[in-house]
């Protein structure tokens, strides 16, 4: 019976989906090597943040697909894994809508201070400035697959006008296609929703917050590495922009002495984005079913090497 190694706690869904199609499975906390490389005789892996290297595929001959929980996948070695010929998918779409609610959250928390003013109860002496609404403003999405056209979507009773920058054209529901420069210059809040290539490293740094409105919102619900961390803080202690709402940040799991955390204008959860239980079993189904077709001879469907 072909193994599969998965993670404590993973959606039952995924596990009876395995299990229906006949492979053993197998399941720890992932959190070391060792967890990883114990069982040599994997030929499947449903993966969460560990990161993978050719440290552990090397260590696991048998194993032919990885298959990430979740849209992003810049914990996976991705040259390692082709020359090991493993396959690495990601499961795309499937948690859009609760990424897509959280950025929405993190617009209207971040641009009005709420969290600040629910801080304010406990602390009198405490200046809170004058928030804005999101209501008729421009929001410039950044990374236009399914979690931006999900974020378009669910801004349509907010009557805004999105500008959306992606590698092809693709329909805007709310808005139009623009140039990066458009959204830097005209949006009063920017959602950053592209993934973490070396392309987009440090994509968001000092000379983009120049370019931006003072009033400026910037939501990041796609991974820390896209926003060079000291510019942010830099243009948030300035006031260079109004504020900013976080769900990432560059180094994870965020800790108590980061400086974004002290900042009166920011609002940061702790990469918590796709947690829902929807999303939770959305995502563990579409792994199953990618793992499924690949160890039986089929081609994956979200293969991203």
């Amino acid at each position: 019976m072909k193994k599969v190694l998965v993670f404590d706690g993973i959606s039952q869904k995924a596990i009876d989906y395995l299990e229906k199609n006949h492979f053993e499975v197998v399941t720890n906390k992932q959190s070391t090597v060792q967890d990883l490389t114990e069982n040599t005789d994997i030929e499947a892996m449903i993966l969460m943040m560990y990161p993978i290297d050719n440290h552990v595929f090397s260590r696991l001959p048998q194993l032919k697909i990885i298959a990430r929980y979740g849209v992003g996948y810049d914990n996976v070695n991705l040259a390692d894994a082709s020359a090991h010929h493993v396959i690495v998918t990601n499961a795309p779409g499937a948690n859009a809508t609760a990424v897509a609610e959280t950025a929405i959250m993190h617009m209207l928390m971040a641009g009005r201070y709420f969290y600040q003013q629910n801080q304010s109860i406990n602390d009198n002496a405490m200046t809170i400035p004058m928030g804005q609404e999101v209501s008729h403003k421009t929001v410039g999405i950044i990374g236009f697959g399914a979690i931006g056209q999900r974020v378009d979507a669910l801004l349509t009773g907010f009557d805004v006008d999105v500008l959306a920058y992606a590698r092809h054209e693709k329909e805007v529901k709310n808005g139009r296609m623009a140039t990066l420069d458009e959204i830097y210059e005209q949006s009063d809040f920017i959602v950053l929703a592209l993934p973490a290539t070396p392309e987009t490293m440090n994509l968001i740094d000092a000379k983009i917050f120049d370019k931006m409105k003072d009033s400026a919102v910037l939501v990041n619900i796609a991974r820390g590495a896209v926003v060079d961390e000291q510019a942010l803080i830099s243009a948030l202690k300035s006031g260079k922009i109004a504020g900013a709402g976080l769900d990432v940040v560059t180094n994870e799991p965020v800790t108590p002495d980061n400086e974004l955390l002290s900042l009166p204008n920011v609002f940061v959860t702790p990469h918590v984005a796709a947690s829902s239980r929807e999303a939770f079993d959305s995502v563990g189904l579409v792994t199953a079913q990618e793992v499924v077709r690949v160890l039986n001879g089929q081609e994956a469907k979200f293969q991203v090497n």
